[in-house]
């Protein structure tokens, strides 16, 4: 059964003389197919398809043609459309089933031979059958195109070679050339546990076999060390190669991506962080013998130090002898008064009142050494209070 959707892609030339011929199939064609360019001679026909292909650069998928036509026969354009196009499907209708037509048909590889009246349901599903074969051709040689370009791409960034089952060089690409720093000429021959690294777990060719899946694939990163010592790391799957007809493993195929560089910043990173870790404890450390010094001298101050509740003893008993020295003030202040009031009043001298002055000279006189006395003892308190607060301010700081 032909491909309605496929069909409907397509664009066909139709050639026939016969008018009624030409508009019934070209009719059913046009329902079918894309795009019918329908004509009626091979001469017409000829200019139609160079005018599509060449001028419009457009394409014809399949050509349907009567041979025997007027001004030029099918055969005849057929073989000027070889000339142009050696691919393109061509399909054959005629009443004539001589032996001489169908040979020429074969040798311009005619892809189908329909003999009138047409079969029109068979007659599309060979067209179906003929053009998706050519389709698909053409989809295998752009995608050998690509496969092509892929690998130039890939030869560019990744390091690719082969070795044999004993682990024997056998191919190589320029990059591991350049990689490696030994030319071709001297890897290939040279066992691959010549350039693989001694001071890693997978430093033999047996190691890589040993690790392989159970798809006998090898995923890993690989150590490597140069012609001149110089050591570089890959990434590296590792796939066997079969023959194509016993499917027996030949050898292995190596597909290598440099990773040297992001594998020396990484153990650089490890190195910096390994450092900051050191530095961080010994910080740690540090700080914690701060801490148990300063603890130490904190049970220090307190055990040498006043305690808190003499402290506030002393800082009551100040206070009070500070009330008093304001009581004493304010009584030689009431005592000073009078003295002035009796002044000014010019109170006679007699006896009486001499003794009453000289008494209240005398209680003035000793509510004053009274108040000195009492501003020595306030100027002692204080002078103890602060050596303490000095003290305890020192203690803390230490």
């Amino acid at each position: 059964m032909f491909n309605k959707e496929f069909l409907k892609t397509l664009t066909v030339l139709y050639v026939e003389d016969d008018d009624d011929i030409r508009s019934s199939l070209s009719n059913i064609l046009s329902k079918v197919f894309k795009e019918v360019i329908v004509c009626d001679d091979g001469e017409e026909g000829i200019t139609q398809f160079k005018h599509h292909t060449q001028e419009n650069e457009s394409k014809i998928n399949l050509v349907i043609s009567d041979i025997n036509m007027p001004n030029k026969n099918g055969i005849e354009m057929v073989q000027e459309i070889r000339e142009l196009n050696s691919d393109i499907p061509i399909m054959f209708t005629t009443a004539h089933g001589e032996a001489d037509y169908l040979m020429k048909a074969i040798k311009l590889k005619i892809a189908y031979y329909a003999l009138k009246p047409i079969n029109t349901a068979e007659l599309l599903d060979n067209i179906s059958s003929f053009c998706m074969i050519e389709q698909n051709k053409e989809r295998i040689k752009e995608k050998s195109n690509q496969i092509v370009q892929y690998m130039d791409i890939i030869n560019n960034i990744t390091s690719i070679f082969k070795v044999d089952t004993n682990g024997i060089i056998t191919e190589v690409n320029d990059l591991l050339c350049e990689v490696s720093q030994y030319p071709e000429d001297e890897l290939v021959g040279m066992h691959i546990d010549t350039i693989l690294h001694n001071d890693t777990i997978v430093k033999t060719f047996s190691d890589t076999l040993a690790l392989m899946d159970d798809n006998d694939l090898f995923k890993g990163k690989l150590k490597f060390s140069s012609k001149f010592g110089n050591t570089f790391y890959m990434n590296s799957t590792i796939i066997p190669s079969k023959n194509e007809y016993s499917s027996d493993i030949e050898g292995y195929i190596y597909i290598c991506l440099d990773q040297t560089d992001d594998e020396i910043e990484k153990q650089q990173t490890m190195q910096r962080v390994r450092k900051n870790m050191i530095l961080q404890r010994t910080k740690e450390s540090d700080l914690l013998k701060i801490t148990k010094e300063l603890e130490n001298e904190i049970e220090i101050i307190k055990a040498s130090s006043i305690s808190s509740h003499d402290t506030k003893v002393i800082m009551k008993t100040l206070a009070k002898e500070k009330q008093k020295v304001l009581t004493l003030n304010t009584q030689i202040s009431h005592y000073e008064e009078k003295i002035v009031q009796l002044t000014h009043n010019k109170q006679k001298d007699d006896g009486e009142e001499k003794l009453k002055k000289l008494e209240a000279m005398r209680k003035v006189q000793n509510t004053a050494n009274e108040k000195e006395k009492f501003q020595s003892k306030i100027i002692e308190l204080q002078a103890l209070v602060s050596k303490l607060e000095s003290k305890l301010k020192a203690k803390s700081v230490k």
